[in-house]
C-alpha cells in the first residue's frame, strides 16, 4: 500500500522528494485530479505505507506544509 501527502503547491512537492530521497525515503511525484478536487496544486508525495510516519516528520521539519492524505492500494 502506498501513502499520498498532498501538498500545497508543486515547488514543495519537488523539495520535499529531494529531502525524502536525501533521507532514504523512496518518494514520486504525483499529479491526480483526484488530489486537485481535495484542494490545492493538485500535486502530492507518494511513498510506501510503512514510511509515512517517518516521510511525514522530515517534512513538517523541513516547513513543507502538507493539507491532506491519501491512501492508495496497489
Amino acid at each position: 500500500m502506498n501513502y499520498i501527502f498532498i501538498l500545497s503547491s508543486v515547488t514543495y512537492a519537488l523539495k520535499g522528494k529531494k529531502l525524502l530521497e536525501e533521507n532514504g525515503i523512496k518518494a514520486s511525484l504525483v499529479k491526480s485530479g483526484n488530489i486537485k478536487e481535495l484542494r490545492g496544486c493538485g500535486y502530492g508525495l507518494k511513498v510506501e505505507y510503512r514510511e509515512r510516519t517517518k516521510a511525514e516528520a522530515i517534512l513538517l521539519e523541513s516547513g513543507i506544509r502538507i493539507i491532506g492524505f491519501s491512501g492508495e492500494s496497489q
